[in-house]
């Protein structure tokens, strides 16, 4: 009986490497990459920026918001107006005591030429010219020139510069806005795109742990057959090595699903100019490295935040857009009172060349006055301007809120990066005391003073160890990033000065 047990040890002892290789089959082959893409983390930045869907929609609204700006920019441009008109009747007349009619027909011609522009001082100014003539088979011909200068000035309501041109600072407001919007949208998508760099390298990682985990298990298996098969050690052990190896099958088939859900994830933020792009396989050329001297004070990571956070700069824009609309309704509560001044010669004559309009015409109309208006109860400006000031109010309360908002994750995104730190040196004085912890195991199991359940253990720990290191690093630099971003430094860091580029 116990050479048959010992028969069905050895014939264990040679399947069990072919069962190893056969386990490290990739399960996920059928979805894994095919292709690779070659790739630095700037390479994977800068092919972000450019190919992902997020900034290019987002990368249009400044140009949208551009676009206002020049509408609104069109109040002040300069106006010219032309018009030309030509007229012919026949009619009857009856003229003096005559008792029959006589058929009278007329042709009659005008042209009109102006141009006109709109101040940001309230005022308006045209330049008239005009030319019309009348031929009849009755009465003389007549031909009309004139030509003059026409300027309105508003004395009350209109007469302020910062309300005549307040709509076209607030849409150039609102471009800065859209483009502080952007740098948070890309200043996020580099943050995302570096997280999934270091995320995908932390999934290789963790695959070549738990398959040197797994080697480790295997290894022990065949230790404990061949004790078995020498009688040095119950068969009952086997059952637990055996459990363990499976468990650790399990792990790496976990591991290699992890690697390929951060794959996808990083072709989703790249989008990639490829036909197939779901199918590459980004190979990462940068490893870890652990800046030196990367955090000063934390005062000066809070006066970083104050000065670059988008959103803040968002919300100081939108206080002087509101500042802006204060100054536009109480323009409203004035009267409006207009001076309009006009001058002009006019020439007449009975030919078509002496009748064009002449600067030195003794002819000439001048004209000047005063438009006066006021509503009596004013009720509509009156509530434009009172809640223009408690949007004000809100508006300057927001931005307090916001400054604090803003400080409370720059001090929370850098107590995680000094928690990360130090993970990394009590990762790596764990990692050297398991080692040591699992060498002692092992010496001890083959002379025969411990077990396979304490060797599994301290092999179990060993990976675990190793996992936190590496886990460790990955997640110093993923603080870092979140720090950056919360600073409003990130794209200033990674040499992106202009992300609408």
């Amino acid at each position: 009986m116990q050479a048959f047990k010992n028969l069905i040890c050895l014939c264990l002892l040679f399947i069990l490497p072919c069962f190893s290789l056969a386990d490290e089959t990739n399960p996920f082959k059928s979805v894994a990459g095919r292709d690779t893409i070659r790739l630095t983390i700037q390479d994977a930045i800068f092919l972000a920026l450019e190919r992902n869907p997020t900034v290019t929609i987002q990368r249009l609204d400044p140009k949208i918001k551009q676009s206002y700006a020049s509408e609104q920019r069109s109040v002040f441009d300069p106006m010219l107006s032309a018009s030309a008109q030509k007229t012919k009747s026949k009619s009857q007349r009856f003229l003096g005591s005559r008792p029959d009619p006589f058929e009278m027909t007329t042709d009659r011609t005008q042209y009109n030429l102006e141009i006109s522009e709109t101040l940001p001082t309230g005022s308006t100014l045209a330049l008239v010219s005009s030319f019309s003539g009348s031929g009849s088979n009755i009465y003389t011909d007549q031909y009309v020139g004139s030509m003059g200068v026409t300027f309105s000035q508003a004395l009350l309501q209109g007469i302020s510069w910062g309300a005549n041109l307040a709509e076209l600072r607030r849409t150039r407001l609102d471009v800065e806005i859209s483009r502080s919007e952007l740098k948070g949208v890309a200043e996020q998508v580099v943050a995302d795109v570096e997280t999934a760099y270091w995320s995908l390298y932390l999934a290789a990682q963790e695959i070549l742990i738990q398959r040197k985990s797994l080697e480790l298990a295997e290894k022990q298996l065949q230790e404990s057959l061949e004790r078995v098969t020498v009688g040095k050690l119950p068969e009952l052990e086997l059952a637990a090595v055996h459990a363990e190896v499976s468990t650790r099958h399990e792990a790496l088939i976990d591991a290699q699903s992890r690697y390929e859900q951060a794959r996808l994830q990083m072709l989703f933020f790249l989008n990639p100019s490829h036909k197939d792009f779901w199918s590459l396989t980004p190979d990462l050329v940068d490893v870890p490295l652990l800046p030196i001297d990367s955090l000063g004070a934390i005062s000066l990571h809070d006066s970083l935040g104050l000065r670059y956070r988008s959103d803040l700069q968002q919300a100081d824009y939108n206080l002087k857009k509101g500042e802006l609309e204060i100054t536009r309704t109480r323009n409203g509560l004035l009267p409006r009172l207009d001076l309009f001044i006009s001058f002009g010669r006019t020439a007449y004559a009975k030919t078509f060349n002496e009748g064009l309009p002449d600067p030195t015409s003794p002819f000439y109309d001048f004209s000047m006055g005063l438009n006066f208006e006021f509503p009596v109860i004013n009720r509509t400006e009156r509530a434009q301007v009172a809640r223009a000031r408690w949007t004000q109010e809100q508006n300057e309360l927001a931005l307090e809120n916001m400054k604090r908002l803003v400080e409370w994750d720059v001090r929370s995104a850098y107590i995680e990066v000094l928690r990360t730190r130090k993970l990394i040196e009590t990762t790596k004085v764990t990692l050297a005391l398991q080692e040591k912890k699992l060498a002692a195991e092992l010496e001890k199991f083959r002379v025969g003073k411990s077990t396979n359940y304490l060797v599994l253990q301290a092999q179990r720990d060993l990976t675990a160890s190793q996992l936190e290191e590496a886990r460790a690093v990955v997640s110093y630099l993923n603080a870092l990033i979140q720090l950056y971003r919360m600073e409003g430094t990130l794209l200033e860091r990674r040499g992106i000065s202009n992300p609408a580029e």
